[in-house]
Order: structure tokens, then sequence, then C-alpha cells
């Protein structure tokens, strides 16, 4: 199947072939109308003058030829827009031109030679028959060829006037012949045009159609270019979250703790508006290991990030910061609500059934929650909760302890037993 664009480009060759041949028989079929109205009054006038079966013959002749431009003129404008076609019929309407204006130039044949001694009353005939063709070719096109047609048509009663006793029939002769090559000049300088024209619409063609292949080049190019951009910021998107992701339990990891803290601060400082920070460990997580074995401490750590994403209200944000250890990054909540809502999941982690451990173990946890304001130091707030965990640590596990109820001065740290 042949493509759409090229088949759209090159109807519009045709197009161009066919307009430039159309304006040349547009204006040979506006002449048919001026013939048609001017010849009836050429021939009341010269009737008297004319041999009547030349001007019969030449009637005859002269209405088989506007016929037949009529007729090719409507079968032109009836047919389609094919090179082949135009150059059918342009051709067709050149040699009825041509035949149109050599019978024009042949009017004075049927004149009656004894009639045009007098060379003042055949000057009057010539110039009475010249204004009607000039009215009729005035219309049609080669109007600079026509020009010489008539410098040569007025050649005779010239030289009559001036030097007597030439005769007709050669003034004729010469008249036709010049005429006829100045015609022919003419129309192969016509054709030299319209087919340079063709020939360069079929180059302008091909350089479009060159064009297009680039164009769609370029596009596939581009459309790869793009696709390997999509493909390499989904890289390092992907390359950034395994740097920030906690390999074991699949949660953000310390690295992105740091920059969130980080984020949290100069918001909090831009806004004015505390936030609010935990710190969560598991009680008594050395045991599950020593006891269970470090694949049984791994599934709880991994049961633990399930539980803890599914019951952690929407906004707050869970990092590994080491070991057992968990920090929870609250924006919008104060210190109360977060010390609420991880009471409320203390509560409920401590009744859970966790797989890797037998059905009898009650794993808890234990978390310190801190206010941070506004220019606090992040990692002075992380020491405040840290603080605040291991007071609940210190007041029997399984508890939520807020950094702002510690009145006492820091607490000695646990060992790392949990």
């Amino acid at each position: 199947m042949k493509p759409v664009l090229p088949l759209l480009q090159e109807q519009a060759g045709w197009r161009e072939e066919a307009d430039l041949v159309r304006y040349f028989i547009d204006i040979a079929y506006r002449s048919i109308l001026a013939v048609v109205c001017g010849l009836p009054v050429l021939v009341a006038i010269i009737y008297q003058h004319a041999q009547p079966l030349h001007l019969a013959l030449w009637l005859l002749l002269f209405g088989l030829v506007e016929w037949r431009l009529w007729w090719v003129i409507r079968r032109f404008r009836a047919a389609d827009l094919h090179p082949g076609s135009v150059f059918q019929h342009y051709t067709a309407v050149r040699d009825c031109l041509l035949a149109n204006c050599l019978l024009w130039g042949a009017s004075i044949w049927v004149m009656d030679s004894h009639q045009l001694d007098d060379p003042y009353h055949l000057l009057l005939l010539l110039w009475l028959t010249g204004i009607f063709a000039l009215l009729c070719i005035m219309m049609a096109a080669c109007r600079d060829i026509h020009a010489l047609f008539f410098a040569t048509f007025w050649a005779y009663p010239l030289c009559s006037l001036l030097v007597p006793g030439q005769r007709l029939e050669l003034m004729i002769l010469a008249g036709l012949l010049l005429y006829l090559a100045a015609q022919w000049r003419f129309l192969g300088r016509f054709h030299r045009t319209l087919f340079d024209t063709v020939k360069l619409r079929h180059a302008n063609q091909s350089m479009m159609e060159n064009l297009v292949e680039l164009h769609v080049q370029a596009a596939v190019k581009r459309e790869r270019l793009q696709q390997q951009q999509r493909e390499l910021t989904e890289a390092i998107a992907e390359r950034q979250r395994l740097l920030e992701c906690d390999a074991l339990t699949g949660c953000y990891n310390q690295r992105a703790l740091r920059r969130q803290l980080d984020a949290h601060a100069a918001a909090s400082a831009a806004s004015g508006r505390e936030w609010a920070l935990a710190m969560l460990d598991l009680d008594h997580f050395k045991q599950v290991n020593d006891s269970f074995g470090h694949q049984a401490g791994d599934a709880v750590l991994q049961q633990l990030v399930q539980q803890l994403s599914s019951l952690l209200p929407p906004g707050l944000e869970l990092f590994r910061y080491g070991g057992e250890e968990f920090v929870i990054l609250a924006a919008g909540l104060a210190e109360a609500e977060l010390a609420a809502a991880l009471d409320d999941i203390r509560h409920t982690l401590a009744t859970a059934r966790w797989e890797a451990l037998p059905a009898s173990w009650q794993q808890t946890v234990s978390a310190g929650v801190v206010a941070c304001q506004p220019g606090d130091p992040v990692n002075h707030s992380l020491q405040l909760a840290d603080m605040a965990l291991y007071a609940a640590k210190h007041q029997g596990r399984n508890r939520v302890c807020l950094a702002s109820a510690l009145a006492t001065p820091p607490l000695e740290r646990f060992s790392r037993s949990g």
C-alpha cells in the first residue's frame, strides 16, 4: 500500500501542473465567446467584397476549429489531474489555437481579388478584419505573438501604398510564415517552461520525501532518547531507593532518616511550628536471637515493620535506626498526639501473634517521644528521644515515655540487652 503522505504530495504536484496549463486554456476558452459574437458582424461587413465560395469554406473551417476548441476544453475541465491527461489536452488546445490564428491570418483570402486593386479600399477591409481579430485574440493567450502576427498582417497594405505592384499572395504567405515561426518559437519555450516546472516539482517531491524520512528518523531517535532518559531517571530513582532502603525490613534506613530530619527541621524553622519524633525498640530482643536464632529475630523485625506500616496514622514515616531500634517522624503531630498513637500500637503489638516465635511468647515494645521546636538541632532531638526510650525501659518496658516528662538528669544508658 502506498504511504499516505507521498500520495498527497504527488496529488498536490498534479494540481500544480494542471493549474499551470489550466491558466493557458481558460484564456483560450474566454476567446470563444468573442469569436462567436464578432464573426457574424465581420461577415456582414465583408460579404459584398468576398468570394462566396471562399467565404463559405473559410467560415466552415473556422466553425470546425472553434467547435473543436470548445469540445477539447470541455473535456479538459471534466478530466482528472493526472499529468498524462493534462499534457494530452493541452496539446489539443494548442493545436486548435494555432489553427484559429492561422485562419484569422488567412481571412484576406476570402476577398475578391478584383476589388483589391484599390489599396485604400483594401486598407479599410484589413482594418475591419484586424479589429474583429483583435477582439477575439485579445482574450486568448500569446498576446506578444499576436502582436507580431498583426504586424505581418498589415505588411501588404503598407507595401501596396509604398511599393506598387507587389502581389497579395506573396505578402500573405510571408506573413503566415513569419507568424508560424514566431508561434512555434513561443510554444517551444512554453513547453520548456512547463516541463521544467514538472521536473522541479518532482525534484521538490523527492526532497520532501527525504525531509519526511529525516523527520521520521529524528522522531524515532527522539523517542528512543526520551525512553532512555526515562529509564535512566527510573534507574537513578531505584538506586536512590536502594541506598535509602533497609535490605532486611524494606523500610527507610538511617541514611534516609538523616535526610528527612534535615528537611523537617528546615520546614519547622520556616513555618515556626513544632513537630515530633519517636524512637521505638523491641523489648528483650537479645533473648529472641539467643533462644530462637537470628533468623527468627530477622523474621520478628520484618513482621514488626509490617505491623507498624499498617497501624501508623497517615503522614508518619518509619525508619530503621539500627538493630531493633526504629525512628518515627510525625511532621503534623504534637508530642502528646504521637505518644497516644504509639500507645495504641503498643497494646496491639503486645497481643499480636508472632509467626517465628512460640504462641506463648509475648513480644512488647517501648518508645520515647520528643517534641521538636523550631531551630532545635536534629541530633539533640534524637538524643532526647533516646533518653525517653531508655526511661521507658528503666520503668519496666512495654510503655511510651515523653521526653518533656523527664525531670531527672540524663539516665545512664542500659546495656544492649534490650
